[in-house]
């Protein structure tokens, strides 16, 4: 078990790079990866006994809802402002979308396909980083997708 602090010296620079790619926006990525620390540390007795997979889930989910949260929010006013620039959250709104499409997965299933898709972590890389073999999780993958075209059509 690692304190938080020792696990956000760790981890920090990957999960912003993770979120950048999830959103295109790096500033965004690590104000999110920041804001979620500082939950952390203000909840710090949540995660005395927990194991660095599930603080870095944690983790990862509360930064990536505070970036969708701040893109909504942002792309809210800009649709009130009366300009000619090109939205740069255009695909950002996409992802929402999709963001939703994944809420109607198990947690588990969710959260490898945010990895492969968002994270842009081949099955490999999820499998050592969740302790799963690769043929699992390539497997985990084939029912999420299956499961998220049911919800497409």
């Amino acid at each position: 078990m690692v304190s938080v602090e020792v696990f956000y010296e760790m981890n920090k620079n990957k999960m912003t790079d993770v979120l950048s790619r999830y959103s295109g926006d790096a500033e965004g990525a690590a104000d999110a990866v920041q804001e979620a620390f500082l939950k952390a540390l203000k909840n710090r007795e949540m995660f005395i006994n927990m194991q660095e997979k599930s603080m870095w889930s944690w983790l990862y989910t509360t930064a990536k809802n505070a970036l969708i949260d701040e893109k909504r929010k942002t792309s809210r006013f800009d649709a009130l402002g009366d300009h000619d620039e090109i939205d740069p959250a255009g695909d950002f709104v996409d992802t929402i979308a999709i963001e939703e499409l994944l809420h109607k997965l198990p947690e588990n299933l969710s959260h490898i396909v945010s990895l492969r898709y968002f994270g842009g972590m081949n099955a490999t890389e999820i499998g050592e980083f969740k302790n799963i073999p690769p043929a699992t999780i390539r497997s985990q993958l084939r029912a999420a997708l299956s499961i998220l075209r049911k919800h497409i059509d």
